[in-house]
């Protein structure tokens, strides 16, 4: 391998990128994709330019940087792409829609805009925002609605309470986990093992079981 030197003048970061997004990423594959993601629209010169799955294999370079043959190459591109949309980094479509030639985008303000056109599950969300108060619940207190998460949430609004939803969104900012991956962890907990009638008077307690006890492993991942 080659002695690589960094061209500084055309690298660009910010300190938010680094903490927010960067410091989010524990997954090689799923840093590998998004920065290429990111490359990709740039080159595009729009932002809101869809992605594909077949843009990344227009690009053999950087595929041999992220597996040994064809296999462990989709295998390792899917997982990040994977893991990107269900973080909201990219959005637009499922990783099943993608697979079969559905666009992407990034979750920038443009690249959000041309999710919403393109997708109706999304555009309806925003332009009829009283038809779910979940989407709002999410949108308000977690991050930009993907269809994926769309999906995950009108399957919890028919399985939990709106009082469940609500407070276990509420343990999730409190906690600064704003993920939905915590948020169904302590449903399906109080769904097995019981609510207990928890209220405000518990809040405190509850938080701190959250936070270093048995759903500590959802802070980090």
């Amino acid at each position: 391998m080659s002695n690589p030197m960094l061209d500084l003048q055309k690298v660009h970061f910010t300190s938010r990128f680094l903490i927010d997004i960067v410091g989010e990423i524990q997954d090689s594959f799923q840093l590998q994709v998004l920065l290429f993601a990111i490359w990709l629209a740039q080159e595009s010169g729009d932002e809101a330019n869809p992605l594909s799955l077949q843009d990344f294999y227009s690009y053999p370079e950087f595929l041999d940087r992220i597996g040994s043959d064809p296999q462990s190459i989709r295998k390792n591109l899917l997982k990040g792409l994977k893991a990107n949309l269900e973080a909201s980094f990219l959005i637009g479509n499922s990783l099943e829609a993608v697979q079969q030639g559905s666009p992407f985008y990034l979750n920038t303000m443009r690249g959000k805009q041309a999710a919403q056109l393109q997708n109706p599950i999304m555009s309806e969300s925003f332009k009829n925002p009283a038809r779910s108060d979940i989407f709002k619940l999410y949108e308000e207190n977690i991050g930009p609605l993907t269809p994926l998460i769309a999906d995950m949430l009108k399957d919890a609004e028919k399985e939990y309470s709106k009082e469940w939803l609500e407070e276990a969104v509420q343990i999730a900012v409190v906690n600064n986990v704003r993920k939905w991956r915590y948020i169904q962890a302590i449903l399906t907990s109080w769904k097995v093992e019981g609510r207990n009638g928890r209220d405000q008077r518990h809040a405190e307690e509850d938080y701190k079981q959250y936070t270093k006890g048995k759903y500590g492993k959802f802070i980090k991942s």
